[in-house]
């Protein structure tokens, strides 16, 4: 028989409803013959007991009366009254043979065999008595009286024992009844309880063998698409879903495939670039230098935006490059004591012109005294670079920007009491249109772009070189109560032994 693992969905199903059907129908079938049984007393009930009780109280009834019209015929000598017994005589031996039949159903033949013995001596004696009338002689009366008194009390006695055993006939089958009703009732309700376990845990034994792997090749899916191809799944379950996680192993090794020769493709390509453009650069750099006074200024101007050109397609291949190695692992930082106030100010000094241009204010919010961090400052530079550049790109004219500087303790931290663990939080937020909260969390991925501005590589950049350092950043949309405006906010931030001093702390 194949294991569960190797049953199709298909199979699964039937089986389970199967089962339920098996369970169903022996629930139908026990409730069936506790019915039938129930059925069959109230019938003996109904047809044997009750009938036998109604037919022996007539007989009695027909018994007496004909006890009647034999006297009255012996005391008058009346034929009528004779003819009249003998009428009767008919009824009353139609009566005992129907509770003969009764009789056999309820094993009381014996009893009946008995009263019709007694009854036939009992008629045989008045017949013997009439003859005797009949003929006109005397005869001992005394006698004969005595031999019918006896023998109808005899007959009267076994009607009445009769009609006695009918009715505890009744009332053990009506105990019976009540039991067998009950104890079906609680077997019915104890199987019908069952069922419902059953059909609940057949359902979700079967919900969870589909549900767990779709849900781990979900979580699969959203790995991809964070650029992440490296899991692969092993599941137990049906086997249309097993070859999908096959089909999806494939997947990504493919994708996989497909990323490492773009990566290379990108790297060569950027190295192919770079060179070029920095011959580029100093061949324009030096023709500037070099040019004579007969220079007209719209040539100095296109010489000027032809350096600034090949300066913006450098970066871009620096960040392709950076990007690659990034993406392989292979980015080294160089650690070094620096103090992160000047990366601030020094960032800042970049984008005063712009700024000024734009009547954007600039706040500039650092500790008094804070320390040197252990941090490679050209990459830590460039996020503080890309984080002010987004801020420039996104805030309107006579807007503002904040930047801040913060040294805080790591909360939570009960050990090294005497020197706690700190870290520094550098924040950059802007009075720009914001950031739609469905969108937060993927600002940082790569290629992702929220407008037709930038590369989208700028934010993925920052987030790889802080977490290179050990850090974490993250950004949020908040609204300001007082202008009802949104502002975002974007921080870097981490402990000083994994983010900016390695093993080392602040000084």
């Amino acid at each position: 028989m194949p294991t569960m693992t190797k049953l199709t969905l298909f199979k699964r199903l039937v089986l389970g409803f199967l089962i339920l059907l098996l369970v169903f129908t022996a629930l139908g079938l026990y409730s069936t013959l506790k019915l039938d049984q129930l059925n069959r007393m109230i019938h003996s009930i109904s047809a044997v007991d009750n009938e036998t009780i109604r037919i022996a109280n007539r007989l009695k009834d027909l018994l007496l009366t004909q006890r009647s019209f034999e006297k009255k015929y012996v005391v008058s000598q009346d034929r009528d009254f004779y003819q009249q017994f003998l009428e009767t005589d008919k009824y009353i031996r139609k009566d005992i043979s129907t509770l003969g039949r009764l009789a056999y159903k309820t094993k009381k033949a014996g009893l009946i065999n008995q009263l019709t013995r007694f009854y036939d001596e009992y008629v045989s004696t008045v017949k013997a008595e009439a003859a005797i009338i009949e003929k006109g002689r005397k005869y001992a009366n005394n006698k004969y009286g005595k031999e019918k008194e006896h023998v109808t009390n005899q007959i009267i006695q076994g009607l009445d024992i009769l009609i006695k055993t009918a009715k505890t006939a009744i009332d053990t089958k009506i105990t019976v009844s009540e039991k067998t009703g009950s104890q079906a009732s609680r077997v019915v309700a104890l199987i019908t309880i069952a069922s419902i376990i059953l059909c609940i845990l057949i359902a979700f034994f079967n919900a969870r063998t589909v549900n767990r792997p779709i849900t781990q090749l979900i979580k699969g899916t959203k790995e991809i698409a964070k650029g992440r191809f490296e899991k692969h799944f092993t599941v137990t379950s049906p086997p249309e879903i097993n070859e999908l996680a096959n089909a999806f192993n494939y997947m990504c090794d493919r994708l996989k495939d497909l990323d490492e020769m773009k990566a290379d493709l990108v790297s060569h390509i950027s190295h192919e670039f770079r060179t070029p453009l920095a011959v580029i650069r100093e061949a324009v750099s030096l023709y500037r230098e070099g040019i004579s006074t007969n220079t007209t200024e719209r040539q100095i101007r296109l010489t000027g935006i032809i350096e600034e050109e090949c300066e913006r397609l450098i970066n871009a291949v620096n960040k392709m490059l950076n990007l690659s190695r990034m993406d392989a692992g292979m980015m080294d930082y160089h650690i070094e004591e620096f103090s992160l106030s000047d990366l601030i100010e020094k960032s800042v000094s970049k984008i005063i012109p712009i700024s000024e241009r734009k009547q954007i204010s600039l706040e500039i919010n650092l500790d008094d005294g804070l320390p040197n961090a252990a941090v490679d400052a050209e990459n830590i530079g460039q996020v503080l670079d890309n984080l002010l550049d987004n801020a420039l790109k996104f805030t309107p004219a006579k807007g503002n920007i904040s930047i801040q500087a913060k040294l805080k303790g790591e909360k939570g931290s009960k050990e090294r009491t005497a020197q706690k663990k700190r870290f520094i939080e550098v924040s950059v937020s802007d009075s720009g249109c914001g950031i739609p909260t469905e969108n937060i969390s993927d600002i940082f991925d790569k290629f992702k772009k929220l407008n037709e501005k930038g590369t989208g590589l700028g934010l993925y950049i920052a987030r790889q070189i802080v977490e290179g350092h050990g850090g974490d950043i993250w950004a949020r949309t908040a609204a300001s109560q007082a202008r009802r405006t949104t502002s975002e906010e974007r921080r870097v931030c981490g402990c000083s032994q994994r983010i900016w001093s390695g093993d080392k702390n602040f000084s």
